[in-house]
């Protein structure tokens, strides 16, 4: 029986392509002006993301409810699948993965429903996700596909640049001060982070501008992944066309890239980081 994937709609794969592949999603929610909104179905991307920086007061973040990770699971029981993978955010980071839990439970005696902690988020999350699809189109089971992900997990990274502050700011992410604000301004800084497995987002400095903030991702990725790996790499971006491409460009030049996955910074990974960010996710291929 073919493996059923759910994931979460933070992966930053596109929603068409989770979609066309039939992997189900379970979508956090912003909360603006009060009102709760699904940020793949009910937000339009294209509009929100230019508008983040002018909303008052800034919207917040809220977890997929119980119910809709047990709607998943009864729809996909319904498509005929016995066996459902749902490849999660780690607990470590949110919360998110108790919903899927909850619904499971209510689902043990209906279908085969593995919860995997990832221990990771956003693209490093999106690309266990991927290479869990290349498994599953060849057929392997449940077991295969977790043993598989287990093995590279410690290789997955994930690295971006944000535009600035402003969004880090507003999330509490980072503290706002005086001295930041003004080095900030001054000196162009282009926050940088990654993401660690069972830490979630940790910001790594700052670049100078574009150019200093990219020079400084490729350093970080020669430096904490391997030069004698094969890595596939998803691209995703918030409207950053052009520093994505140049990323992929350093990156190609220091890595053996096998597979290319353009992707999109959703709405909440946005919120977060703010418009015009990009990230980039390295892991073993398969193929």
């Amino acid at each position: 029986m073919k493996v059923k994937l759910v994931t979460d709609s933070t992966s930053c794969l596109t929603k068409e392509f989770l979609e066309k592949e039939n992997i189900s999603y379970l979508e956090s929610v912003l909360m603006i002006d009060e009102v709760g909104h699904k940020e793949l179905t009910e937000i339009d991307r294209n509009n929100f993301l230019p508008s983040l920086k002018h909303l008052d007061p800034y919207p917040t973040t809220s977890l997929a409810s119980p119910q809709d990770a047990l709607d998943i699971f009864e729809q996909a029981k319904e498509e005929g699948y016995e066996d459902i993978l749902y490849i999660g955010i780690s607990p470590n980071i949110s919360n998110q993965f108790n919903s899927a839990k909850i619904a499971a439970k209510k689902m043990k005696d209906k279908a085969n429903i593995h919860l995997y902690q990832s221990g990771l988020m956003g693209s490093s999350q999106g690309m266990m996700v991927y290479s869990a699809w290349k498994l599953q189109q060849k057929g392997k089971s449940i077991e295969e596909i977790v043993k598989y992900l287990d093995s590279i997990k410690e290789n997955v990274y994930t690295i971006g640049i944000s535009p600035g502050f402003d969004s880090l700011f507003k999330t509490g992410k980072i503290k706002k001060g005086v001295g930041i604000t003004v080095i900030a301004s001054v000196l162009q800084l282009k926050p940088i982070f990654e993401i660690n497995l069972d830490q979630g987002v940790v910001g790594i400095g700052g670049g100078v501008g574009n150019r200093g903030a990219l020079k400084k991702l490729i350093k970080n990725i020669e430096e904490k992944t391997d030069a004698n790996i094969t890595y596939d790499l998803l691209l995703s971006n918030a409207f950053a066309p052009d520093m994505q491409k140049k990323a992929k460009k350093e990156i190609q030049r220091v890595r053996d890239i096998k597979n290319i996955i353009y992707g999109e910074i959703p709405p909440v990974i946005a919120w977060a980081i703010g418009n015009n960010s990009i990230k980039v996710a390295l892991a073993p291929t398969i193929d």
